[in-house]
């Protein structure tokens, strides 16, 4: 067999020489095909562009002139072109020039015209001038598609902070009016609002529209819808509240709330331990919505075991006298306030008889508020009128009493800013409130260990007063169908005071007990200035049944001399208090007791009718 000079079989040699003249033949077929298609390009003409440069058109593309043409090129370029957003419509084409030599290139681009107006249409929740700021096509420029898409997104981000639903339909130039462009706004508006409560109905229909704001034909708010729910819930007029909605059309949509009436009126009749007045027989008869008015009236009759006579109280509060919601309240009273004397006050005896003295405060509060910048802002203004008799005064064996009888008169103006999800037992939001009291006295008598001769007559004096509260879960929110749903709780509030102006002891700031420091003695510091803090978590164990954690931290100071044990500090002194608690909600209202240890060591039991805070 003859074989190739380096020992390659001849047979093998042929068919090698053979595959090597076919991939020869397929590169050669490649080569004429790509020289086809990416001959030189010779020269680029735009046409149709009158004010877009054409410079900026020729930056754009990748052909460019002496470089080879690629077909795949010029159809990305003209992609390219298109997302300029200048342009209606773009066409790119090459041609083999005359002599054969490369690729001639056309663009032909028609442009937007200048915009000479934009016209709004569709929006009524939110004005013009506003949305106009928000939409960056201008007048005096080509319109520009690619401004389109962020200019409605800062239209849909207006609606949003607002708590309103609309999407932009339409934006872009007329077609009669190229020079016209038109933003269309399609707003979702409240078509009906309907509020069915079970028979019987008691409530009346006038209050229903205080309570609800949403109306038929505005701009839809999830917001203020859900302000509506939480005001319904707050007012403890209603068992069960169901809200419902449906979109009968594309930007309508109906929204109706099925109410059964809860009891509101309480006759209540019992006995109470109180710390000061031993025990003391109770009558309460109250209605929080006399005659589906909504109005609310109460009288209160306590008579203790410790004589002094009897205390009597009448209050009345109506939340809509007029059409803004303006709320008028007020109070007649006369109280028997029991204080301790001898070792007693501010000692560890318990005080006899002889040792018990007690005040007697007669007069009134009255006062307004109304909200201002939306519902969740209120500004009110009060007065407070006080008669003050100390009685039962043992002077012949001991002064370990306070004495300063005579007339207290404040005027209070606040402002308070409610943002909580639910009054009652708040998860979500914050509370402020600011006040300003000013206030005169005229003690006409002194006597006791507190010494104040400069007190007699007329003085004046002014209060400042700063609250805060803070509400977080960890949960998500409380849907609005199910607003009494438990929830984990943090909860925190920080109050500051001070006063100027000679003032009587009992217009002092008193700090100790259940709503100020737990773990302490009622009233155990006193002074012209204070700073509370208190901290809470909340657990529920069921849904009337809270297991709780407290830390309270707080002070008063400057204020009038001690009493017996009842030591005070000229300087800012804080007190630490803490421990567990229990809440219970109840048809008469929430309960707590807690159970609260001090920095000495010792412990107090502290029960409240109401939530802390």
């Amino acid at each position: 067999m003859m074989q190739s000079q380096k020992g390659v079989p001849r047979r093998n040699l042929e068919k090698y020489l053979h595959i090597r003249t076919w991939f020869l033949a397929l590169l050669a077929l490649v080569a004429v095909s790509a020289f086809g298609q990416s001959g030189a390009v010779k020269s680029i003409k735009v046409r149709g562009n009158e004010h877009v440069s054409t410079d900026a058109i020729l930056a754009t593309m990748r052909t460019k002139v002496g470089q080879p043409f690629v077909e795949a090129t010029l159809a990305n370029d003209k992609a390219l072109i298109e997302a300029m957003g200048f342009f209606e419509a773009v066409d790119a084409s090459a041609h083999m020039n005359d002599d054969q030599s490369g690729y001639d290139i056309t663009v032909d681009v028609h442009e937007y015209a200048v915009v000479k107006e934009i016209r709004l249409t569709g929006n009524k929740a939110i004005p013009s001038a506003i949305i106009m700021k928000a939409i960056e096509v201008k007048t005096g420029e080509v319109f520009n598609r690619r401004q389109v898409a962020p200019s409605s997104d800062k239209i849909q981000e207006l609606y949003t902070k607002k708590g309103l639903f609309a999407k932009v339909s339409d934006f872009g130039p007329l077609p009669d009016s190229r020079g016209t462009i038109n933003v269309e706004i399609i707003e979702l508006h409240v078509g009906e609002v309907k509020v069915n409560v079970a028979s019987p109905v008691r409530t009346k229909k006038n209050v229903f529209k205080h309570l609800i704001k949403t109306k038929a034909g505005e701009a839809f708010s999830e917001q203020k819808w859900g302000d509506d729910l939480r005001r319904l819930y707050s007012t403890q007029w209603f068992e069960t509240i169901k809200p419902t909605d449906s979109q009968p059309e594309a930007g309508t949509i109906n929204l109706d709330v099925d109410l059964k009436e809860a009891r509101t009126g309480n006759i209540g009749l019992g006995l109470q331990v109180d710390p000061q007045s031993s025990f003391a027989g109770f009558v309460k008869l109250s209605d929080s919505n006399f005659r589906g008015t909504g109005q609310s009236v109460g009288l209160d009759l306590l008579q203790s075991t410790s004589g002094g006579g009897p205390s009597v109280s009448f209050n009345y509060n109506n939340p809509f006298i007029d059409n803004r919601d303006t709320s008028f309240n007020f109070s007649l009273y006369s109280r028997l306030l029991f204080r301790f004397a001898g070792t007693g006050f501010g000692g560890n005896s318990t005080p006899t008889a002889s040792d018990r003295y007690f005040e007697r405060r007669t007069g009134g509060t009255f006062g307004f508020s109304r909200p201002i910048h939306g519902p969740r802002t209120v500004a009110g203004i009060s007065t407070r009128i006080e008669s003050i008799k100390t009685n039962n005064l043992s002077t012949t064996t001991n002064d370990n009493f306070i004495q300063q009888d005579g007339l207290v008169a404040v005027f209070t103006a606040g402002l308070t800013r409610n943002r909580r999800d639910v009054d009652q037992d708040p998860s979500r939001g914050d509370y402020l409130q600011l006040s300003i009291d000013p206030g005169l006295s005229h003690i006409t008598d002194i006597g006791g260990q507190v010494q104040n001769a400069g007190l007699l007559g007329t003085n004046y004096f002014l209060k400042s007063n700063l609250e805060y509260r803070f509400y977080y879960s960890p949960q998500k929110p409380r849907p609005l169908d199910k607003l009494d749903d438990p929830r984990r709780v943090f909860a925190f509030r920080a109050r500051f005071g001070t006063i100027s102006g000679n003032i009587p002891f009992f217009e002092q700031y008193f700090v100790g007990g259940v709503d100020t420091v737990r773990g302490y003695q009622d009233d155990r510091y006193w002074g012209r200035n204070q700073i509370i803090t208190n901290f809470e978590y909340r657990h529920p164990l069921q849904k009337s049944f809270n297991l709780l954690f407290f830390v309270d931290y707080g002070g008063a100071w400057a204020g009038y001399s001690g009493v017996n044990a009842f030591t005070q500090s000229d300087r800012p002194k804080m007190h630490l208090g803490f421990g567990p608690g229990l809440s219970f909600k109840t048809p008469l209202g929430p309960i707590r007791l807690d159970l609260g240890f001090n920095e000495h060591g010792k412990t107090r039991i502290d029960f409240q009718i109401g939530t802390s805070f």
